[in-house]
């Protein structure tokens, strides 16, 4: 009986620290882990030229380091607008500013394959600390600013000279490891 009341105790207060946790740390209303109908949000490629990787230093894991800085480049037009890049985990990623709407952009190199996908971005407060805390990432709302970006990025993936085998994927099928049969665009027309 002595053991019980503090044993009963200790649960409690684990119970109050999830309840606690997940209310401070719940997924951010009006986002979704799936792409809008319609939209592909994660372009898979191949590209192995040594002159893509020729900036990676061997002692860090962020890949594609060139490649990155080439697309940013690109990305460089009117209405768009690069805020800060920089290492994302084990990735190089770009928030940017597409027609004043912000949206993110990672670039990662998984088992021989590149990976680029167009991410949604926490703007509150609350928004940013789930995102950190709970890391989850969470597929853009369709705007004409996403499908710009997307159709901006198919364009140069597609006339790059060093890339082939580009696919798009929707992001649920890509996060959860899902086979699907890679799209030719990332918008249906």
């Amino acid at each position: 009986m002595e053991t019980l009341v503090p044993t009963l105790a200790g649960l409690a207060l684990m119970a109050a620290v999830v309840y606690l946790f997940r209310r401070v740390v719940r997924a951010p209303r009006g986002v979704s882990r799936e792409d809008p109908p319609g939209i592909r949000s994660v372009a898979v490629f191949r590209g192995e030229d040594p002159e893509l990787f020729a900036d990676d230093r061997a002692d860090e894991p962020y890949v594609g380091v060139r490649l990155f800085r080439q697309l940013c480049q690109a990305l460089s037009a009117p209405g768009i607008v690069i805020e800060q890049t920089g290492p994302v985990q084990n990735a190089q990623g770009a928030r940017c500013l597409v027609d004043g709407e912000p949206l993110g952009v990672v670039l990662e190199w998984l088992e021989g394959r590149w990976a680029l996908s167009v991410e949604w971005v926490p703007r509150s407060k609350a928004e940013i600390r789930h995102v950190l805390l709970a890391q989850e990432f969470y597929a853009p709302n369709d705007t004409l600013a996403l499908r710009r970006l997307l159709t901006m990025l198919d364009r140069w993936l597609k006339a790059h000279p060093k890339l082939s085998q580009v696919g798009w994927h929707r992001k649920e099928d890509w996060m959860d490891q899902r086979p699907s049969a890679p799209a030719a665009t990332p918008v249906e027309p």
